[in-house]
């Protein structure tokens, strides 16, 4: 430790000389609390971070008449390259959200995100007793389980959202999967896909189904009979009016600027802002999010309001972040608040509520960078702290305090 400080120390002397505002940056993260990989925030920023450089890489291999980095031209052939690539690579952060619960509570699963003769990705390897158990022991977890798949592909779509309002990334990389995992996600919701493979071994099944479908009957009936899937018909009224409830919010997530190539509004100041609608289910119910995102010079910030609701208690919360502060010549920061307030021991039923929120922080020193080849690359040390409660990407619902490790490559525009 004393010798990785001390190069730390000599590196911080020598002269740096590539601009930030010149250069993207792809970080990846290498290990995340728990220490198992991989946890949701691990496997989305990777995910997104790999995309972005496999499509950035694929254009520039392309002729310029097939693609253009800042503007998404009709009838452009690499969008149909994107799509396609897009619809093939969908399923693995997916899969990888509702994997990542099981990991955290230690129960091993696998990881199958690529289509089935049911056309269908799967994560199996998993037991009904052991779901049961999950059932049985920690409700929340594993109505989380069903919607954690939603939640990986909501929260990437707010990562792009992030980084092209910010102007770190150009809709050309990242609006042919903003689209379409948008419209993926509220398909979703809508679907009534009476998916019930019944011939598959135990081993061999997915371990729940039809997310939406499966959160929804256990949130209503928890203590009924066990099954891992679940038909639209054995829904019961008030079930079906729920499903109703889940599938017309999640148009909300269509309430967005970036769908129509339009990544933020300019003031006469300089000041850009951008908004966006969302919505996602929660393990007590779902909820409603206004998003708002503002870049003025040096300054990256995204301000959320969010309205949490189970059965039928509304629940407020809101959260901050400030994104590559600036500390030094070679020292930035990224810095997140939230304030929630969510139902008592996150039950679907309670109309009482508590107060809980996380802090958020990312420390990033910048050991190299150079004007010559437009490489940088920094170490990126990250810590988490919450009170009991749901927070996108974060794998704990309970208590939680967890460090990171990451790095970010730095390449000129």
């Amino acid at each position: 430790m004393r010798k990785f400080i001390i190069t730390l120390l000599i590196l911080s002397s020598l002269p740096l000389y590539a601009q930030e505002k010149q250069q993207h940056e792809y970080s990846f993260l290498l290990v995340d609390a728990p220490a198992r990989l991989y946890t949701m925030r691990q496997s989305n920023e990777n995910f997104l971070s790999a995309y972005r450089l496999g499509v950035r890489a694929l254009g520039n291999a392309l002729p310029d008449s097939l693609y253009l980095f800042k503007k998404i031209p009709t009838g452009n052939v690499m969008v149909a390259i994107e799509a396609l690539c897009e619809l093939l690579l969908y399923p693995i952060p997916h899969e990888e959200g509702h994997r990542s619960i099981l990991t955290a509570e230690g129960i091993g699963s696998i990881s199958a995100p690529f289509y089935n003769k049911y056309g269908a990705a799967y994560v199996n390897g998993v037991r009904d007793a052991e779901l049961r158990n999950l059932r049985d022991a920690k409700l929340p977890t594993y109505i989380r389980l069903h919607t954690a798949g939603n939640e990986a592909d909501y929260a990437l779509a707010l990562r792009s959202n992030a980084l092209l309002s910010w102007d770190r990334e150009t809709a050309g990389v990242l609006w042919v999967d903003l689209m379409l995992r948008k419209l993926s996600v509220m398909l979703y919701y809508f679907s009534r896909d009476d998916f019930s493979p019944s011939d598959e071994p135990e081993l061999e099944r997915d371990i729940v189904g039809h997310d939406v479908l499966s959160a929804i009957r256990h949130l209503h009936r928890p203590d009924m009979e066990f099954q891992r899937y679940t038909a639209y018909g054995e829904l019961t009224d008030e079930e079906k009016k729920f499903h109703n409830r889940v599938r017309y919010r999640s148009l909300l997530n269509l309430l967005d600027p970036t769908l129509l190539l339009k990544t933020g509004f300019t003031l006469k100041s300089g000041l850009k802002f951008n908004l966006a609608g969302g919505y996602g289910m929660a393990p007590f119910g779902d909820f409603v999010d206004e998003h708002f995102w503002v870049k003025w010079g040096k300054l990256n910030s995204h301000v959320y309001l969010r309205e949490f609701q189970n059965r039928s208690a509304w629940f407020p919360a809101a959260g901050v972040e400030f994104a590559n502060i600036p500390l030094s010549k070679h020292w930035m920061a990224d810095a997140t608040l939230h304030g929630w307030q969510q139902p008592k021991n996150l039950d679907f039923n309670t109309a009482q509520g508590q107060w809980g929120g996380a802090a958020d922080a990312t420390l990033k020193f910048k050991l190299y960078s150079s004007a010559k080849n437009g490489l940088g690359i920094s170490l990126n040390l990250g810590i988490t702290a919450k009170t009991q409660g749901f927070l996108l990407e974060e794998v704990a619902l309970g208590k939680h305090v967890g460090g990171r490790f990451g790095i970010s490559v730095w390449l000129n525009k």
